[in-house]
């Protein structure tokens, strides 16, 4: 997860060690979950959030009552998502450097971590290639 301001500049960035899964659809919900009650913790503005798991966009935004076995979390995000005027869109998967890139170093190195104003490896140098790309 990474929460950057509207210049693009890292407020902070996270991974979260998953221990249990069912699979990718559940790893993006609760990426959602953690990233969202983060940046409403840091943040006092909307959130823009961006996802590359058309499932996850789609259990989240629908006006019905979720009945899937992600029934839970997906409430909780919704509870999240009305505590202030946030989004949530869709973007490719080769938007998301930035977030495969702590998705795998919390992988890797099996931890929770935040990082404010900066991240591990290269993720600052991802985030300033990012901005030099706009």
């Amino acid at each position: 997860m990474i929460l950057r301001d509207s210049d693009g500049n890292i407020v902070f960035s996270a991974c979260h060690s998953i221990r249990h899964c069912s699979g990718p659809l559940q790893a993006e919900l609760l990426a959602c979950h953690e990233g969202l009650n983060l940046a409403l913790q840091w943040s006092t503005l909307p959130v823009d959030i961006e996802v590359d798991c058309m499932d996850a966009v789609r259990l989240i935004k629908s006006p019905t009552l979720d009945r899937s076995p992600h029934m839970m979390l997906v409430q909780e995000i919704r509870r999240l998502f009305g505590e202030r005027d946030n989004s949530i869109a869709h973007v490719s998967r080769n938007q998301h450097v930035v977030s495969h890139t702590l998705a795998g170093f919390g992988r890797s190195e099996g931890r929770t971590a935040v990082w404010l104003r900066s991240g591990p490896a290269d993720v600052p140098l991802l985030c300033r290639n990012e901005l030099i790309m706009r």
